[in-house]
């Protein structure tokens, strides 16, 4: 469906939302993308038109930049890409960096030790070197089917680390997340909030599909998260005042669904995704982020 036919629907309207000082922030799993990692072309032409009309489109996603450029493709209009859950960001499509934070050394390193105590090691992200790689494993991942079979897909991105306190890239970490069991994640969970308080924040992302059996676990910085990036982004740019419509459907988009000035969760979003939400749209596979931002602006 174009953005024509939709709106012989009826659907659409125009409204006095200042456009240009609009900042549209788009989780991209579960959320702009469908199930199968597609995109409609409704949903192109959508994002497309606000972008002429001079909103900052704003990719918001846990996706490492390497990854998220993979399905961003279509995409190929002027806007921003925040990635690993906002501690790196970038212009599309000429991939120019913004910002990066890392993680703190002992962050990381406090991060290693207490899940050692559970015989578990995080996979760690950095930003893409020459090589190209931008994850690194600890040698004892590939002991796990789960781990080995993602690494066989992925070598040619991954730094292997008999240990991984002695990175070579320890100080350049900007992402951290464990792969674990379905039936075991919710105590996994509890075992590192009793070790670690609040020195972290841990969100399972449930709206997988690729995974059935397994759930991915990001561990994420309280002061580094979507919407964090976002922020970081709105003064870098100079658009400090801008009004921020969000979009997203898991645990990992709750902080920024929250503070948003208005706020989507999707049809599949997770429960408390759509608690945080001001808003419910319809489904990613329903095209739902085109419908409404067709409806609001166009």
């Amino acid at each position: 469906m174009t953005i024509n036919e939709y709106s012989r629907y009826g659907i659409c309207r125009y409204t006095n939302l200042n456009i240009e000082n609009t900042i549209i922030a788009l989780d991209l799993d579960g959320t702009t993308l469908r199930t199968d990692k597609s995109v409609s072309d409704f949903t192109v032409e959508t994002l497309r038109a606000l972008s002429e009309k001079g909103a900052e489109i704003s990719f918001v996603t846990g996706r490492r930049k390497r990854v998220a450029e993979d399905v961003l493709k279509p995409f190929s209009f002027p806007s921003r890409l925040i990635a690993n859950n906002g501690t790196s960001c970038y212009n599309r499509p000429t991939g120019k960096k913004i910002y990066t934070c890392h993680f703190p050394r002992e962050k990381v390193e406090f991060a290693i030790q207490i899940l050692s105590e559970i015989e578990r090691a995080p996979v760690l992200i950095i930003e893409e070197n020459d090589e190209r790689r931008d994850m690194i494993m600890q040698k004892s991942h590939l002991e796990k089917k789960v781990y080995k079979d993602y690494f066989e897909r992925n070598s040619d991105f991954i730094f292997v680390e008999k240990n991984l306190r002695n990175s070579f890239f320890i100080n350049k970490i900007t992402g951290m997340f464990l792969s674990e069991p379905n039936e075991e994640i919710e105590s996994v969970i509890s075992f590192l909030k009793s070790k670690t308080n609040s020195e972290f924040h841990y969100c399972p992302l449930y709206n997988l599909n690729f995974l059935p059996t397994h759930t991915i676990l990001e561990i994420l910085q309280p002061e580094m998260t979507k919407w964090n990036g976002i922020c970081h982004l709105k003064k870098l740019i100079g658009k400090e005042n801008a009004r921020v419509f969000a979009f997203g459907d898991d645990h990992n988009d709750i902080d920024m669904l929250t503070h948003a000035d208005e706020s989507y969760a999707m049809a599949n979003a997770v429960a408390e995704a759509k608690s945080a939400a001001k808003n419910i749209a319809p489904s990613n596979e329903d095209d739902g982020v085109a419908k409404i931002l067709a409806e609001k602006f166009l």
